[in-house]
């Protein structure tokens, strides 16, 4: 006859290799998924399913600017040179990255952020009290063209404005004197609007709150709805509707475009828009096809407690694949977190310890934040710009270890990371129990001290890229969880996986 093993007695090992779920804060504990994280503080998401610790940043300007950095402009010049500008303090400033990141001012602002656009070699900008081009060598306010239907002094209060290369006309809007207005120039004339070129997509949305061009068509935003202007003269071929987006933005600067489409931040959520959705003009219920809310069941929670949406600023960073918005959190201190959207992955982390008033992709990659007295780049090694060590916190979903309605005797701990390509690297485990800290283990892997030779292929004989320890542990209950830290100074760590062995114990219980 058959003796059949019993359960209580049979080792069992599950292992987790997969975190590309990425951060959820939505979730019940049990609905977490195994491949996402409760916690996910600056660390990136790896394509084959690890973690790593994000990159750090430099400062650009040793020294400080003596007041708070507002906001970041790069103006690409017809003779092929990139200017960086920025709004410091309530100063417009070019940069001169070629004199130590110094600021040379070239105006005083009305306002933290402005609005522009560039045309004819040329820098337009409206900060709600005037309307003003910049040459490169002096600045000026615009003077109207002499005809007597011309007024800029509605431009001159407005707080938005771009240009429309498809219709070739500019549109300015946010004049606080006519909060649902979009005021439009003649072809090519910035300095040329009608008083009667000015268009009124709804009165019932609140004031306008973004302008913003995709693919050929000008998109105006409101809270809660989205309007679209296509074509070229609006005595014959223009066409205005609304889109089905069924939300709009609450911040113009979290708007950016995305892989195939335009991600902005909503009151309740990240909606990415697609192209396709710039074709429906009647009144429907969008599907994810059109308008798709990347933190739908994952991080809506964390939306809904951001303290003032409406500072927050987004880029995209095409050369790693991320969409990174700086946003104040609960604390209310003033873009103290960055929630980053993996789009290779399709998962949510977040980085904090930097405080981040606006940031900037630059044509050649870089990445940029503006931060008090500073401008720094991301990207550059494993330390942040104040010499201050980047906190590396990432905890896993409770695991029931496929074995939900029973209790496990844990009996082993393996943990799986990269090897470090100098000195040493650590990492801390902390073991947790149906919720209560069991144990915190301290797992170093040092570079090799002794080096046997280097191979033909450039080698060292016995490196490994990848270490796997084992650390006896003791504890017993339904769920398990782990949190990984680490806090050391120029530490590039990478975690590949953990895994558990253990022991179930009979499920007791009444029969019924």
């Amino acid at each position: 006859m058959a003796v059949w093993p019993s359960i209580e007695r049979t080792k069992r090992l599950r292992s987790y290799a997969d975190f590309r779920g990425g951060l959820n804060t939505d979730a019940a504990p049990d609905h977490v998924a195994d491949n996402e994280l409760v916690i996910a503080e600056n660390v990136d998401l790896l394509e084959r399913g690890g973690i790593t610790k994000r990159k750090g940043t430099v400062k650009l300007n040793q020294e400080p600017y003596g007041a708070p950095v507002e906001q970041l402009i790069e103006w690409p010049r017809d003779n092929g040179e990139e200017w960086l500008l920025a709004v410091i303090g309530n100063q417009l400033c070019r940069i001169r990255e070629d004199q130590g990141y110094i600021a040379e001012t070239l105006a005083t602002v009305a306002h933290q952020k402005v609005g522009y656009f560039f045309l004819q070699d040329k820098l337009y900008f409206v900060d709600g009290q005037s309307y003003r081009v910049y040459d490169g060598s002096t600045v000026e306010e615009v003077q109207p063209v002499d005809e007597p239907d011309n007024d800029l002094t509605p431009i001159k209060r407005c707080r938005f404005i771009v240009r429309h290369p498809n219709s070739y006309r500019i549109f300015a809007a946010g004049d606080p004197e006519n909060v649902s207005a979009l005021y439009y120039s003649e072809p090519n004339e910035p300095d040329h609007f009608k008083a009667y070129s000015v268009l009124h997509p709804t009165t019932g949305d609140g004031p306008v709150t973004a302008l913003y061009v995709f693919g050929d068509a000008l998109l105006v935003f409101y809270e809660h709805s989205v309007w679209v202007w296509r074509g070229i003269d609006p005595e014959s071929d223009v066409t205005w509707y609304k889109i089905p987006t069924g939300v709009g933005t609450v911040s113009p600067y979290s708007i950016a475009l995305t892989p195939n489409s335009m991600t902005f931040l909503g009151r309740s959520g990240l909606y990415a828009i697609s192209p396709a959705a710039l074709g429906y003009d009647v009144t429907i219920q969008p599907g994810d096809g059109l308008v798709t809310n990347l933190a739908r069941n994952r991080v809506e929670k964390l939306i809904r407690e951001m303290a003032d949406p409406t500072q927050a600023s987004a880029v995209f960073d095409a050369h790693n694949q991320r969409y990174m918005l700086a946003y104040t959190d609960a604390t209310g201190v003033r873009n103290n977190r960055i929630l980053v959207f993996d789009w290779s992955v399709g998962g949510f982390t977040e980085y904090t310890g930097l405080a981040c008033n606006d940031l900037l992709c630059r044509l050649n990659g870089d990445v940029l934040g503006a931060t008090n007295q500073y401008i720094i780049k991301f990207g550059e090694g494993y330390r942040d710009f104040d010499d201050q060590p980047i906190r590396m916190v990432a905890r896993t979903k409770q695991y029931n270890l496929d074995y939900p309605f029973h209790k496990k005797n844990l009996l082993n701990l393996y943990c799986s990371f990269r090897q470090p390509g100098f000195g040493t690297s650590e990492i801390t485990l902390r073991l947790y129990v149906d919720d209560i800290l069991r144990a915190e283990i301290l797992e170093s892997a040092l570079y090799p001290n002794f080096v046997w030779g280097i191979s033909k292929w450039g080698d060292i004989w016995g490196f490994r890229n990848t270490i796997t320890t084992r650390t006896r542990i003791f504890g017993k209950g339904h769920r398990v969880q782990v949190e990984f830290r680490n806090e050391q100074l120029d530490d590039p760590t990478t975690i590949y996986g953990v895994g558990f062995e253990f022991r179930p114990a009979r499920a007791k219980g009444r029969l019924l």
